[in-house]
């Protein structure tokens, strides 16, 4: 809409009119950061009588209808954030963020047809439970721990139901966080419809606790004078101080709750390392196993392979290879039998 302009609604039988206005700043200031001094603002003209009408359900209407397509236009992205010390300063972001564009849907995804289709109907389901969560008294949120070799498709996984649900994804670095409370704040700065994932949480940080003393060097290390050198340097020695009740707490505990739809994502290499309440069911609430390459996953990248490469010879060793398999009756997998 253009300023000065006006258009005509209707709503329930009443007619509206919408208008976009701005107004200019008469006065000079002397500020330290660039602000905008023009002031943009949209009218409504209405008759007085349904006034009611307006206030009670068109103005809700509105902002219902805006909303939806914000989120239906948004640009997806994916969110890395940043060392505590760059959150301070004008247009300073906890967040940096580039646009989310990776291919991996659940179609191109190379596993169990029966575990797939699972996965796709409990996100789907999650995602429309906003009333079910508030009827049961609990926060909209998600949790999946992903476990498996490394290559086993971990990533893509995410990447999948990201693009599935059309949510953001949010990678958290936990060794570049300091302490709890900017973990906290990190967690408050994300929004809704998104994914948070934490990849590798085995060998991120020690969770634990327990952490090994360091022994002390005989002598005197040359120290510098600058006393901004050396304060940088007692930063990037610094150690992460996240706890395991921190993280709890921000997942699972009365922090949780600020802010609604999201799907925690843990990832790990080995499973068996991690501490039981912090992957106890309530908490990440599906278990994912995601092994070598098994035969319904073969037939996926067989499709694939075909589809993307015409070649005769290419398809006789694939299905050899799946003949094979089959006379075997063998139960192991793919990845290992190769």
């Amino acid at each position: 809409m253009d300023y000065n302009e006006e258009i005509t609604e209707e709503f329930q039988g009443v007619k509206l009119w919408w208008s976009a206005n701005r107004t200019l700043s008469k006065t000079q200031r002397i500020v330290i950061y660039p602000v905008d001094d023009e002031k943009k603002s949209y009218k409504l003209t209405v008759h007085k009588r349904h006034i009611e009408l307006i206030t009670q359900s068109y103005i809700s209407h509105v902002m219902k209808e805006g909303k939806e397509i914000e989120t239906r236009n948004r640009q997806r992205k994916l969110y890395s954030n940043n060392p505590s010390q760059n959150w301070d300063g004008y247009r300073s972001n906890k967040w940096s963020n580039v646009l989310f564009e990776h291919p991996a849907t659940f179609d191109t995804l190379a596993m169990d047809a029966k575990l797939k289709e699972e996965i796709k109907n409990d996100l789907i389901k999650f995602s429309k439970g906003k009333d079910y969560y508030a009827r049961i008294g609990k926060a909209w949120k998600r949790g999946y721990l992903l476990y498996g070799p490394p290559g086993t498709g971990k990533s893509s996984m995410i990447a999948a139901m990201a693009n599935l649900l059309d949510y953001d994804v949010y990678d958290l670095e936990l060794t570049a966080v300091k302490e709890n409370t900017e973990l906290r704040r990190l967690l408050l700065d994300t929004s809704s419809k998104s994914i948070i994932v934490i990849e590798d949480i085995d060998c991120s940080i020690d969770l634990t606790g327990q952490r090994g003393k360091k022994t002390e060097k005989d002598g005197n290390e040359d120290e510098p004078s600058d006393p901004a050198t050396k304060r940088v340097k007692k930063e990037e020695k610094k150690e992460s101080k996240v706890t395991l009740s921190g993280l709890l707490n921000c997942i699972d505990g009365l922090w949780s709750s600020c802010g609604g739809e999201r799907i925690i994502v843990f990832t790990t290499n080995y499973v068996e390392k991690l501490d039981p309440a912090l992957i106890r069911r309530g908490r990440m609430d599906k278990h994912i196993e995601l092994s070598y390459c098994c035969f319904d996953a073969f037939k996926v990248l067989n499709c694939l392979i075909v589809a993307l490469m015409h070649s005769r010879y290419l398809r006789r060793i694939i299905w050899r290879l799946i003949l094979i398999h089959c006379s075997e009756k063998s139960n192991h997998c793919w990845g290992k039998q190769i």
